[in-house]
């Protein structure tokens, strides 16, 4: 017999005989955030490596209250401007326009839970995706025809963290979102207190980083966007120019007007 043919006679039988057997199924049943919660649920350890909320997280989360409480300032002297009858600039007009579209705490939820279904694909998380043909969890977790697969203890992780989140912002925004300092830091902590809350009981480092990334992204996103619809430093800008004509001047000097300099003071 030759020996190739050998070769490929002994690893049929082995292969047969099943000692070479692997469960297709294995790599979904280790992987603690595919399994429903709360089974094999990670527990709180000793060594935490990924802090949650880390520094990139709260520095978007104070950039993202810090620019909605501007932005809430200059739209309420816009509309007191129009409330009164007086006359709006450009800028003012554009703040109120930026009202009319999506609200900081639109925009929060739609890019966190945007983050958490895109989280839900990637790694195969069976959440809400009942019916969706291209989802194969082999044997677990279970689909049931009525209740649609059984929640992923990662899926479940991040969207009460992010239901939660968006509660406590809907409500900002039912009151007319931060106006005062005091109002915005008192959001900011109260953001900072619901990430603190979730992250005591997760000990996988993987989701720690994901509960991180979807509030730094939600943030990011949010304020990127609403930046796109609100006036720029250099639009607010206001150039009187007949204070500068009309501006005393040396009586030896010239009475010349630098209209460049004027408008770039």
């Amino acid at each position: 017999m030759k020996k190739s043919t050998l070769l490929a006679f002994t690893a049929a039988v082995l292969f047969g005989s099943g000692v070479f057997h692997v469960n297709a199924a294995s790599a979904t049943f280790d992987d603690p955030l595919l399994l429903p919660n709360p089974a094999k649920a990670p527990t709180t350890g000793s060594v935490v490596l990924v802090p949650v909320a880390s520094p990139q997280a709260v520095q978007g989360i104070h950039e993202f209250v810090k620019a909605w409480e501007n932005a809430e300032k200059h739209i309420a002297l816009a509309e007191s401007k129009k409330n009164n009858h007086q006359a709006l600039t450009k800028e003012e007009a554009k703040w109120l326009h930026s009202k009319d579209k999506h609200n900081y705490a639109d925009y929060f939820r739609k890019h966190s839970l945007g983050y958490v279904h895109g989280q839900e694909t990637a790694l195969n998380w069976n959440g809400e995706n009942r019916n969706k043909n291209e989802y194969s969890y082999y044997t677990f977790p279970k689909y049931d025809k009525d209740q649609g697969y059984t929640n992923s203890y990662g899926y479940n992780v991040l969207r009460s963290m992010v239901d939660r989140m968006n509660e406590l912002l809907q409500k900002q925004k039912a009151v007319g979102g931060p106006l005062t300092d005091e109002e915005a830091q008192a959001l900011e902590d109260a953001m900072l207190d619901i990430m603190a809350q979730d992250q005591e009981h997760v000990n996988n480092e993987d989701l720690r980083h994901m509960m991180n990334e979807t509030i730094w992204y939600a943030a990011k996103e949010t304020v990127k966007n609403k930046a796109s619809e609100e006036p720029t430093a250099t639009e607010e800008h206001v150039v009187d120019l007949r204070k500068a004509i009309n501006e005393p001047v040396e009586p030896s000097a010239p009475h010349t007007i630098d209209l460049r300099k004027a408008i770039q003071q």
